[in-house]
């Protein structure tokens, strides 16, 4: 009984010769690589991929630049707050809470970019979230004091 199919033949990029076994395990030094799993989707996520040296300088200056934008924004912030008749040592920490808060939420904004299959686990996620919701709501508690 021989069927006859219209389809051309599937085409590998492996070799004929190979074994099930050299498919299914790429040979690696041990201990030099991580597990690596990938998700497709929207996102492309590669968990346990480390992050080149190119993606952590770039992250890293981003970072600095919205420090220094941040920096501005929190001296702003509580120039205005001393006009608005708040003490200026208040108005001070009012505005260093702010900026603690807004660079927490940018640190892991930007490792997500960075890395999301690495930096987006419990381990980073939830440390600088809790950092970002613990000075936002004391950015909001001296947001309303007065003199």
């Amino acid at each position: 009984m021989s069927q006859k199919s219209s389809l051309p033949a599937p085409v590998t990029d492996q070799p004929a010769t190979a074994t099930p076994s050299e498919q299914t395990a790429p040979a690696t030094t041990a201990g030099t690589q991580q597990p690596t799993a990938t998700f497709t989707g929207d996102w492309d996520i590669q968990v346990g991929e480390q992050t080149s040296s190119r993606d952590a300088l770039i992250g890293g200056v981003v970072l600095l630049v919205l420090a220094v934008v941040f920096f501005v924004v929190k001296n702003a912030y509580a120039n205005w707050r001393v006009k608005e008749r708040v003490a200026p040592s208040r108005a001070n920490a009012s505005g260093w809470f702010l900026f603690i808060g807004l660079m927490a939420v940018a640190t892991v904004t930007v490792l997500a970019f960075v890395n999301a299959g690495r930096f987006l686990a419990p381990l980073y996620l939830v440390p600088m979230s809790a950092l970002a919701g613990v000075s936002l709501i004391a950015w909001l508690a001296t947001f309303s004091a007065k003199r």
